[in-house]
């Protein structure tokens, strides 16, 4: 088994995003989530490396829906693993809210 190169914790986040690919609009959920990245569970649409797009995400904590730019990074059958290419102040900090309450959740 290989260790991963991640610089942030993932956690289990169901979360409803939505991005655009030319003139579609795929709707889906997050898989999982952290500071750098999310999985986006979808068989709706497979990107390749590179692709830059923006995804609209709703965090719970946050009163409005807000678009994130971000880099496909790998893509496998069931969805796309996508990093972060920058997020303000606000989802950093929902972000860091949500970790916090998956870590308090029983296993």
């Amino acid at each position: 088994m290989h260790s991963e190169k991640r610089a942030h914790t993932r956690f289990p986040a169901r979360l409803r995003v939505s991005f655009e690919v030319g003139d579609h609009r795929v709707e889906c959920r997050t898989r999982d989530l952290s500071l750098g990245g999310m999985f986006l569970d979808t068989t709706a649409v497979s990107l390749p490396f590179g692709t830059e797009l923006t995804v609209t995400l709703t965090l719970p904590l946050l009163a409005e829906p807000t678009p994130v730019r971000c880099v496909v990074r790998w893509a496998i059958a069931s969805g796309l693993g996508v990093s972060f290419l920058s997020l303000r102040a606000a989802e950093t900090w929902a972000i860091n809210q949500l970790s916090v309450q998956s870590r308090d959740l029983p296993r």
